[in-house]
């Protein structure tokens, strides 16, 4: 299913996620605790999924995270790893740490939300990472009403969907190729894997 804002907002209330408080801070080290491996030769933290999201859904996003990091995925999200970096005061170091963090990390998501639509750095760091990484860029549609309507610039990527893994009792996330019925488990397609017709 593509996610929607009423679905994360529903599973942050069941999951009793804030913005602030200890079930935030238990997300945080949970997701530390997923992202253990560390490159030695470029000394840096490896993660599974950058998330390019807009800072005006923080709890959003803290779902989000929560929901990978259960489905086995460390994240990368600016405001919980370096917190150091003020929003407010952007610079060219903002932009190295972003870069670092891009490059030490397998894939991007970018959560198009409405907020997204409208902030200066996503589509900065979509363009950064797709000409990086071999376009293991992804589009993380995060429904507002029936219909997902974004910059027709996303429509060039693959988009991610959160569904049930079939005969199991858990959630996974899958990348699909847009209008076509070819998809892949997102660990896969961060291996390198395309999606495929099923």
């Amino acid at each position: 299913m593509i996610l929607s804002r009423s679905y994360l907002l529903r599973e942050a209330e069941r999951r009793n996620i804030s913005e602030y408080g200890t079930k935030k801070d238990q997300i945080i080290y949970e997701n530390a605790e997923m992202h253990t491996r560390y490159d030695s030769v470029q000394k840096r933290k490896i993660y599974d999924v950058f998330l390019s999201h807009s800072s005006l859904d923080k709890k959003l996003v803290l779902t989000l995270v929560n929901l990978f990091n259960e489905a086995g995925y460390s994240v990368y999200v600016d405001w919980i790893e370096d917190t150091q970096l003020d929003r407010n005061n952007v610079n060219k170091n903002t932009a190295q740490v972003l870069r670092n963090r891009m490059n030490g990390s397998k894939g991007l998501s970018y959560v198009a939300t409405g907020n997204a639509v409208n902030s200066k750095w996503c589509p900065w760091e979509l363009g950064y990472f797709d000409g990086k990484k071999n376009g293991r860029c992804c589009i993380l549609p995060i429904m507002e009403s029936q219909i997902f309507q974004g910059q027709e610039y996303l429509g060039l990527y693959p988009y991610m969907q959160y569904a049930q893994v079939s005969g199991e009792d858990r959630n996974e996330f899958w990348i699909y190729n847009q209008g076509t019925d070819e998809y892949v488990i997102l660990r896969s397609w961060l291996d390198g894997s395309e999606p495929y017709r099923h």
